[in-house]
């Protein structure tokens, strides 16, 4: 089978390389999604394991396409009744420099001709089957989605807050700092709290994944036994050592959140929670630690409080600490020419990822 993985924007090279290191040969990688050919079991694998993947779609169709004739008989041909019966069905429709450039009559005919590929297995779900079809140059291709709700969703959130960062871009923020896992680790900020749980979920090598449910386990052809080993086989490779994770905040109802948040995801024994005030809080005497955070971004304070937050970013820097934080607040460095800056979204909100040069 072939395979679409997306990401979030700008993290295309880190998923690829994610899958190269589960074992997969990643092909044609764009800005936001990559392909993978592997069989079912490693379609399994993928969900469970990528730390980085928004969804992950299995292809059930591809040929060219230039008017709504053509479009029908090719979705109708499709093998989606051999994956599912669902008749509940969502299709995304994405064209690009194409004939059929009408996204709604696309979606339309699309969803009529799937209903008629599966009307003598007249069976409703539940759950929705969420579907992507892309045409592009005239070309159609039609997805299935695999993972259900985004893979972000690790399902331990239970607690919510303003603009939460999304989990795969918290553990690539984690990796893009080349953090150790056995280094010591500092969220300062823990209103954030995914940071801290990510980090902890790194280091003890637990699948992302271990909370939820996914549509491939609605599938026909489901292969229950092999997924049982992969997560058999996830639970063995899981560590036990001790590790120094600290988040800090100033809000005691966030502390709160978090730690319920990292009771949820098991990890709550080996993340040291502490209220402390980020601006009156001394980071000298760290040291080899890492600080990674995501720093208010100006929607709950003052512009004075934000100001001497963003300076005492800056300033804390010394040789035996690695800052690297990322913020949406158009703060201006003082000098630039000494820190890195990679453009990251979260959510749709656009971010700089900052962290200071040798």
């Amino acid at each position: 089978m072939k395979l679409l993985i997306t990401c979030p924007f700008w993290l295309w090279s880190l998923l690829s390389h994610e899958l190269k290191k589960l074992g997969f040969s990643p092909e044609n990688t764009f800005h936001t999604w990559t392909f993978v050919i592997c069989d079912t079991k490693w379609m399994m694998k993928i969900n469970y394991h990528s730390r980085l993947a928004n969804k992950v779609y299995v292809q059930l169709a591809e040929w060219k396409t230039t008017n709504f004739d053509e479009l029908f008989d090719l979705i109708k041909s499709c093998n989606y009744s051999q994956y599912t019966s669902n008749n509940n069905i969502s299709i995304k429709v994405e064209s690009k420099n194409s004939l059929l450039s009408s996204t709604r009559a696309v979606q339309s005919v699309s969803h009529k001709a799937l209903l008629e590929s599966i009307a003598r297995f007249w069976v409703s779900e539940k759950h929705i089957d969420d579907l992507l079809l892309i045409i592009e140059n005239n070309i159609t291709r039609l997805y299935l989605n695999t993972s259900w709700s985004a893979l972000y969703q690790r399902k331990y959130k239970k607690g919510v807050w303003e603009a939460p960062l999304k989990e795969n871009l918290a553990a690539a923020l984690l990796i893009l700092s080349w953090w150790s896992v056995k280094s010591p680790l500092i969220d300062p900020f823990c209103w954030s709290w995914t940071i801290a749980i990510e980090a902890a979920l790194m280091a003890r090598n637990i699948a992302p994944w271990s909370w939820r449910r996914f549509n491939f386990e609605y599938f026909k052809n489901f292969e229950q036994k092999n997924f049982s080993l992969i997560k058999d086989e996830a639970k063995e490779h899981e560590f036990s050592w001790d590790y120094s994770i600290t988040a800090y905040d100033l809000n005691p109802e966030m502390l709160e959140i978090a730690k319920a948040n990292a009771d949820n995801a098991w990890v709550w024994n080996i993340i040291k929670f502490d209220q402390k005030d980020f601006l009156k809080t001394d980071f000298s005497s760290l040291w080899k630690s890492w600080i990674v955070c995501n720093p208010p971004y100006g929607k709950r304070l003052h512009s004075t409080e934000l100001s001497s937050l963003y300076k005492k970013l800056e300033s804390s820097f010394t040789n035996n600490t690695y800052w690297w934080w990322i913020s949406s607040y158009q703060y201006q460095l003082k000098d630039t020419n000494n820190w890195n800056i990679k453009k990251l979204y979260n959510w749709a909100e656009e971010c700089n990822f900052y962290w200071r040069k040798n």
